[in-house]
């Protein structure tokens, strides 16, 4: 297999683990749940580090990596605001946001303009992240959950600001 498959044969397993995800979460275990969203998590850190490090970035996967990232995390979103573990306005604006970059991504996409993703971006997905494992274990933390989440949701809105800023920058 060609090495420059394996990214984006990651993100799309990181994509098919969602289902399984939310199955767990709500009818088998929710530390099952949590399980795959880790193993989601590493296959992002996995793809990301081999696609920089062995040349295996393609045009699809700059698209298909954000996508996988998205869905997990607005899946897991959704379900923890369903368990009433976060608030659902925490919830609206990521979703309402991921879903602005997903569209206009796929819109850029389809104009052959793609903007890769930089450090802020995945900052802001590192911190929902861990916000969303802390809140697993809100029983014992308390709210820490939320605190983190909302750095991540201010991170996340500086990464859409800078992707903005990149794209009428890029444009010119």
């Amino acid at each position: 297999m060609n090495i420059k498959y394996v990214p984006n044969i990651l993100s799309f397993i990181r994509l098919l683990l969602v289902p399984f995800f939310i199955v767990s979460f709500f009818l088998i275990n929710k530390y099952l749940a949590l399980a795959i969203f880790i193993i989601a998590s590493i296959t992002d850190l996995i793809d990301g580090y081999i696609a920089r490090n062995y040349n295996a970035v393609t045009e699809f996967g700059k698209v298909l990596d954000p996508f996988a990232d998205k869905f997990m995390k607005i899946s897991a979103l959704i379900c923890l605001t369903f368990a009433d573990l976060i608030p659902l306005w925490i919830t609206i604006i990521m979703v309402v946001c991921d879903l602005a970059m997903i569209i206009s991504g796929i819109c850029l996409y389809k104009k052959n303009i793609t903007i890769q993703s930089n450090w802020i971006g995945k900052l802001g997905t590192l911190i929902i992240s861990l916000g969303v494992i802390l809140s697993f274990f809100t029983e014992w933390i308390g709210n820490a959950n939320i605190y983190v989440i909302y750095a991540g949701i201010i991170t996340a809105i500086i990464a859409g600001l800078n992707y903005v800023y990149i794209f009428f920058t890029k444009k010119k």
